[in-house]
């Protein structure tokens, strides 16, 4: 006969809509308040307990949430750290069947990511000379970023859609390059390109650099306009 089962062991995990979007919109909170006091106070001024005193929560629950004040800044430039219009986009990409197309919502989610960001990551770019801690979380940001080209390089591999003279790595290190924070600053931030104009440079770039070139057919002789 078997023993019986105690409750403890049976009880299973809950998964409620509702908590999961009160969670979501406490991290957006959170985000935002400590966004408004990076910019304020500065990232070196500003404290857990400021963040959490600002969202209207308790620091413990930005701990829980982000781990640190670190974490925090990380999620910041992370365009899936929270619901939104940058989430949203990322679900279109990936749900994206048209590589071409897939490529422009790459384009399209750079730009918004650094136009919503530019303090954040100007704060990382300078990080030796403000908080010693910072550049581990630009080397997370890196490390997170290369990730995920690693995964559109391997899609496109997959579906043998990739220049037969690239292999997943290379392609990786392409898309890692052309989509960087340097580059959208060299152009929008020093040369002064509009927003749109970096953004459709960005997608026929990553095109030319990892697809095959488009076919056109041939004409046929009989379609020729002369007599």
């Amino acid at each position: 006969m078997a023993e019986p089962r105690s409750p403890r062991a049976s009880r299973r995990p809950y998964h409620s809509p509702a908590r999961r979007r009160q969670a979501e919109q406490t991290r957006a909170r959170i985000l935002a308040a400590a966004r408004d006091l990076f910019r304020s106070a500065g990232y070196a001024s500003t404290t857990l307990d400021a963040i959490a005193s600002s969202a209207q929560v308790s620091a413990k629950t930005v701990e829980a949430a982000f781990g640190s004040k670190r974490g925090v800044l990380a999620a910041l430039v992370d365009p899936l750290a929270s619901a939104g219009p940058p989430r949203d986009l990322v679900d279109r990409i990936r749900a994206a069947e048209d590589p071409r197309h897939r490529l422009r919502l790459v384009a399209e989610l750079t730009r918004r990511t650094y136009e919503a960001a530019v303090p954040e990551f100007e704060l990382m770019r300078g990080a030796a000379a403000v908080a010693p801690e910072i550049t581990a979380v630009a080397q997370q940001v890196e490390s997170r970023r290369h990730g995920n080209q690693a995964r559109l390089a391997a899609y496109l591999q997959e579906r043998r859609i990739l220049r037969n003279d690239l292999g997943p790595d290379e392609a990786t290190d392409i898309i890692w390059a052309l989509t960087s924070y340097d580059l959208y600053r060299a152009l929008i931030g020093e040369r002064r390109w509009p927003a749109g104009r970096y953004q459709n440079w960005l997608a026929d770039t990553l095109a030319a650099s990892l697809l095959p070139p488009m076919r056109h057919p041939t004409p046929s002789p009989l379609d020729s306009s002369e007599p």
